[in-house]
């Protein structure tokens, strides 16, 4: 019988904590440095952490991003929407091919959920160490 995926969850067990600490953090650009948390062809989950007034460039991505902001404050800017201030407990969803920005108004603490696992997602995997699909 196939294993199902590995729970992490942040206000969990001690155990999950020190685990999610234990995975390897990776310099994406300066300032901005990601975790793999869990990788399949149904979804990409990613923890980054983003120095105050590190702004991540304009991008898209194929497939839906919901972001969430666990720690700090991030001016999430998206086409269309303009920009809007996020705190601990906001989040986001971001359709596919909408182009977004963000920037770091506090050291923050960001989880990325992308889905479903598009060739963009699952090369960001393989920056960041691991394979999936």
């Amino acid at each position: 019988m196939p294993q199902g995926p590995t729970l992490i969850t942040p206000g969990g067990s001690g155990r999950c904590r020190r685990a999610l600490r234990a995975l390897e953090c990776r310099e994406l650009l300066e300032g901005v440095c990601s975790r793999l948390v869990y990788c399949s062809r149904d979804m990409v989950v990613v923890e980054t952490l983003v120095k105050r007034g590190v702004r991540v460039p304009r991008h898209s991505h194929e497939g839906v991003q919901a972001t969430f902001v666990i720690r700090g404050r991030l001016l999430l800017g998206v086409e269309g929407r303009g920009a809007e201030e996020l705190g601990p407990g906001s989040y986001r969803v971001i359709p596919p091919g909408v182009p977004h920005w963000a920037e770091a108004l506090e050291d923050s603490l960001v989880v990325d959920v992308n889905a479903p696992a598009t060739p963009d997602r699952l090369e960001l995997a393989r920056r960041l160490g691991a394979g999936c699909g």
